[in-house]
């Protein structure tokens, strides 16, 4: 059994041991390589920066295409990027609990061997979430729960088949999902305190978010090992040297 307050001991006790600037500068870049670059138009947009310029037929035309263009290519750009990097930085934190880590373990997966199977498996779990939202957003709510592990399993072992991952995400979460819901919404106060200080404190919190949850999958590991339901073939442990 894991509390919210042993799992932030141990993530302050990893930063203390560690260094807090490296995980702080792999979630800055992490964030950039996952940012939606259609969002920056549509936020000018929205905020009447394009206004006077709609009037204009042929600006709204070519405007249009741009930003058709932008969405296309941010689809495929998280697919093919944002996910492999959302793997990688589950990584850099789960190495760096052991013994600190590098910034290049971002990108682990390009380097692992089984890239086209971490983005297959992050894309068929997405699409997963995305059509049980469907169902009232209460489904796929707790679907994204049942697969918050997928994307550490990935980590630890990136060609691992997505059926699997899938099932033993499942098997790790059940009867854990108020409670991993539970330690997010912990960081609120911490969120909302980076807010106010004009948005930028947020990302002075990442850090700590991302060590804790890295000691929550630690617990979830020792759960899959413990109840027999994977093994050290599956689930070999995070060591800086592989790859």
């Amino acid at each position: 059994m894991w509390t919210n307050s042993e799992l932030k001991q141990r993530a302050k006790a990893v930063l203390s041991r560690f260094g807090y600037w490296t995980p702080f500068l792999a979630t800055i870049l992490c964030g950039l390589l996952m940012t939606d670059p259609s969002n920056i138009l549509s936020v000018m947009s929205e905020n009447g920066g394009f206004e006077t310029l709609f009037e204009n037929e042929e600006f709204a035309y070519y405007f249009s295409t741009v930003f058709l263009f932008f969405v296309v290519f941010s689809f495929f750009f998280n697919i093919f990027i944002g996910y492999p990097v959302l793997v990688g930085m589950n990584r850099f934190f789960m190495e760096n609990r052991i013994s600190g880590s590098k910034i290049e373990r971002l990108f682990y997966v390009f380097k692992s061997g089984n890239y086209l199977n971490v983005v297959k498996t992050m894309f068929l779990m997405n699409l997963k979430i995305f059509l049980w939202s469907l169902l009232f957003i209460i489904p796929g709510i707790i679907k994204t729960y049942e697969y918050y592990m997928v994307p550490y399993i990935l980590s630890e072992n990136p060609g691992i088949s997505s059926k699997r991952a899938f099932e033993i995400s499942k098997e790790m979460t059940d009867g854990e999902k108020f409670d991993i819901f539970w330690l997010g919404l912990s960081f609120f106060g911490w969120i909302l305190l980076g807010t106010l200080a004009c948005g930028i404190g947020v990302l002075f919190v990442e850090p700590y978010l991302q060590t804790t949850f890295a000691e929550l999958y630690q617990v979830m590991r020792e759960k899959a090992h413990n109840n027999g339901f994977s093994d050290f073939n599956e689930l070999p442990g995070f060591f800086p040297e592989q790859n």
